[in-house]
């Protein structure tokens, strides 16, 4: 009896080194790499790991302060801003042509147009607005807009460039053209009501600072796929207040 178990017992150890083998697994595993379980051990809070997708912008929020004009030039600065531009604005734009045969990157051109004199603010915990001028020609000014409170922000560009016809830039009578570019598709007869209130708050913030307020006499909606459509000025929220020159009667240096 006892030869018997013996021989029982050699046969199972047997058949377990036997399995093991054919299985390609060693008879005594062990785990070598605590993340290969199937629930990974917590990370180190003090590590970096990756940066989260472009589209949490929650780091855009300590821009706005100090109140009440925020950091735009920080906020410029901060390599997440070029990454957001890069990958949301891809749009051909034809608003600011330095070279006619070689336009630069739209992504390229809206922290130009946000350069000079201009603001981050916040409105209602949900938007934030970052506007500006193009150094040594404010005429030339834009505001970069976005609706936090979307799982999938909206951001929109409005660019304000001055028609060089019929009017020069010291004069009130002057004409504009307001570009709108969207991160999506948006219906030129139904902008979102926050996004016209954003651009008519800043016209009266240039009125009350007595600096360019442009006269709006043509608006465009150009969509992520490059396409154009006419947008009513007074349906994207323009022309609320009187146009003016600025106090030094020069269109071209009042917000320098």
């Amino acid at each position: 009896m006892r030869n018997y178990r013996k021989l029982a017992a050699a046969l199972a150890l047997t058949s377990t080194a036997a399995m093991c083998a054919s299985m390609s697994i060693p008879a005594h595993a062990q785990i070598e790499d605590p993340n290969h379980l199937i629930a990974p051990p917590p990370r180190n809070p003090a590590h970096h790991y990756d940066q989260a997708p472009l589209n949490d912008l929650q780091w855009m929020w300590k821009y706005t302060k100090p109140a009440p004009s925020g950091d735009p030039t920080a906020l410029r600065y901060d390599a997440r801003f070029k990454a957001l531009l890069d990958a949301t604005f891809k749009q051909p734009q034809a608003m600011w042509n330095a070279d006619v045969t070689q336009p630069p990157a739209l992504a390229q051109v809206i922290p130009l147009f946000l350069t000079a004199n201009g603001e981050v603010t916040a409105d209602g915990n949900r938007y934030l607005s970052v506007d500006g001028c193009v150094p040594d020609f404010c005429p030339a000014h834009g505001m970069l807009w976005a609706d936090l409170g979307l799982k999938t922000p909206l951001l929109v560009f409005a660019g304000v460039t001055w028609s060089t016809q019929n009017h020069t830039t010291d004069s009130a009578a002057a004409d504009y053209t307001l570009w709108l570019f969207a991160s999506r598709d948006l219906s030129a007869d139904s902008l979102p009501v926050a996004l016209r209130n954003a651009i008519s708050r800043w016209d009266a913030r240039l009125a009350l600072a007595h600096r360019i307020v442009p006269h709006i006499s043509r608006a465009l909606l150009i969509a992520p796929d490059g396409s154009a459509q006419p947008v009513d000025p007074a349906d994207a929220g323009a022309n609320t207040f009187p146009p003016q020159a600025g106090d030094d009667g020069s269109r071209a240096q009042e917000m320098n």
